[in-house]
């Protein structure tokens, strides 16, 4: 069966990282050739520190948030600070559809290739640059990564408990999925306007301003009311309860939310506390959100001593709203996301086989392909210069001899 592209898109990946490579993974999932470069030098620095491990162990083919988000890619090296590297990336340009980048405003056109001389290249080319705050404004030439974009763009500001001052950034960066998600439907959508018009176009997308919708309810509160609002921890604004509760035994803990009386009266008789249901404090959505600190003590005692799996049936069998909180192990046994065989088996060199997130989207009649590995460093660049660009092997050869492209770090080879 045919996937959305079918290998006739060629996608330019320079991004790093995990928003822009995101792009690039969704864009491979969907059948484009997607051509990841790097340079031996200044490779994807999410392939991780090269003080981790000896040489010989490869240490930078070992990293899982890079084989996560670059899998299915070809990978290429390419010198981009020698003219002559900058001569072979013009020359996949002129044969490419996308040019996905992430880097720091500026960075492109001390290239020379700012969108305008890529226009020049190729006038059918989209080219997507995914700077953290944008390429012009004050910020705009400031680096930032996942948790500094979720700071600036007040996400940061809302992560904190209802009873403390302490903010916390979250554990995975929110920022980064979310602007990848955004590129990847920008990208379609210029793609789309291509096909209409057969024009290219540059798309500018800063991860902050994609961000910023998820605290659009804050933002129109302080509007409204002219104070900023406050962290809330795990607690609704409205409904109660609402949190998390711990159960009996290591790290066990169960999410719980009402949003209705009935919800509220069901959850109450499940665990044998029917007695709260008709009590005052508790008889309605408001008076349970002012009496919250009371029922969150109640309900903390009566889950304190229950197995976490057990209580969380006994509750969804009443129609309350309640999940396991699951550990990492434990989402990867979870017999929802087996049945439905979510998490894919992949081999790659250096690593072995592991299991990966699989593609979330089902397209039975354009299937995504989600079993691919991500490229080791530079593993693909003779298929690539010789079957993309006509080059020869003598002219491979070239450029390996030169340094322009290669397979190991710039680093190892001079230490050798």
């Amino acid at each position: 069966m045919k996937t959305i592209f079918d290998g006739k898109l060629r996608v330019l990946d320079l991004a790093m990282g995990w928003a822009g490579p995101l792009v690039g993974q969704m864009f491979a999932e969907m059948g484009a050739e997607v051509i990841k470069v790097e340079d031996t030098q200044h490779f994807d620095w999410w392939r991780g520190s090269l003080s981790i491990a000896a040489p010989e162990m490869q240490p930078i083919e070992r990293s899982s948030p890079f084989n996560t988000a670059n899998r299915g890619k070809r990978g290429i090296t390419l010198d981009l600070a020698s003219p002559r590297g900058i001569e072979v990336l013009q020359r996949l340009i002129k044969v490419s559809d996308v040019l996905i980048e992430n880097y720091s405003p500026r960075v492109m056109e001390k290239l020379g290739l700012p969108y305008s001389a890529v226009a020049a290249i190729n006038p059918r080319m989209i080219m997507i640059s995914m700077p953290s705050f944008g390429s012009d404004g004050p910020e705009c030439e400031t680096r930032g990564y996942g948790n500094t974009v979720e700071a600036m763009a007040g996400v940061t500001g809302l992560m904190g408990y209802h009873d403390s001052e302490q903010r916390y950034t979250l554990s995975n960066a929110l920022g980064d999925p979310v602007g990848g998600l955004h590129g990847t439907f920008a990208l379609l959508a210029a793609l789309h306007e291509r096909q209409r018009t057969g024009r290219g176009q540059w798309v500018e997308l800063a991860q902050v301003e994609a961000l910023i919708p998820f605290v659009t309810r804050a933002m129109l509160e302080y509007q409204f009311t002219g104070e900023a609002p406050k962290p809330r921890g795990n607690r609704h604004p409205e409904h109660a309860p609402h949190g998390i509760y711990r159960a009996a035994g290591e790290e066990a803990w169960i999410a719980i939310a009402c949003e209705s009386d009935a919800q509220w009266k069901n959850l109450a008789i499940a665990l044998s506390l029917g007695h709260l249901a008709n009590d005052p404090r508790f008889a309605d959505a408001r008076s349970r959100k002012a009496n919250e600190d009371a029922l969150d003590a109640e309900l903390s005692r009566a889950i304190a001593e229950a197995d976490a799996d057990e209580c969380v049936a006994r509750l969804r069998n009443a129609g309350a709203l309640a999940a396991p909180v699951n550990s990492a192990p434990a989402v990867m046994s979870d017999p929802q996301l087996q049945s439905r065989e979510y998490f894919v088996a992949i081999d790659r060199a250096v690593v072995g086989t592991h299991l990966y997130p699989g593609a979330v989207a089902n397209l039975p009649e354009t299937p995504l392909r989600d079993d691919a590995p991500a490229p080791l460093l530079g593993e693909h660049n003779r298929a690539v210069f010789s079957e993309v660009l006509a080059m020869s092997d003598a002219e491979i050869a070239e450029l390996e001899e030169a340094g322009i492209i290669g397979s190991a770090p710039r680093q190892y080879r001079a230490a050798s």
